[in-house]
């Protein structure tokens, strides 16, 4: 099981990245439209967005749990390779529509109640870092 968790994990993100890069990608022009994509092929689009963006913030706050916890959660859960095995499984096969409901009523109300303060601190390391970046390219 040890070899079995990396293998899923670099398929699922492989997947990711390749799904994302569909989505990112203009839906073909129309040409009864003027040579701009049709109204639907952009609302399938913002809806392949949607649920790209909800796999991978799914990832990443599943990534930060491994890194995190998984050294003490392995030493008192039997079975944690083969349930973490299961659970990338999970997410590989039904991708947005599997991601959706964890996002929803697991993730979603855990950062819900802290947006503002998490909204200020962005806002404050985006700016301090722009300024940084300014400092160091200029000669």
């Amino acid at each position: 099981m040890q070899l079995i968790v990396p293998i899923l994990r670099m398929v699922y993100i492989f997947l990711n990245v390749f799904d994302t890069f569909k989505t990112l990608r203009l839906p073909p022009s129309s040409a009864k439209n003027g040579g701009k994509p049709t109204a639907r092929a952009m609302s399938q689009r913002k809806r392949s967005m949607k649920g790209c963006m909800t796999v991978w913030i799914v990832w990443c706050c599943y990534v930060i749990y491994e890194r995190t916890f998984d050294p003490m959660v392995r030493l008192f859960v039997p079975f944690y390779d083969e349930i973490k095995s299961i659970l990338i499984l999970f997410f590989l096969v039904s991708r947005a529509r599997g991601s959706e409901p964890v996002f929803l009523f697991v993730i979603k109300p855990v950062i819900k109640p802290y947006a503002a303060t998490l909204d200020l601190i962005f806002d404050i390391a985006f700016t301090v870092t722009d300024f940084v970046f300014l400092l160091v390219t200029l000669p």
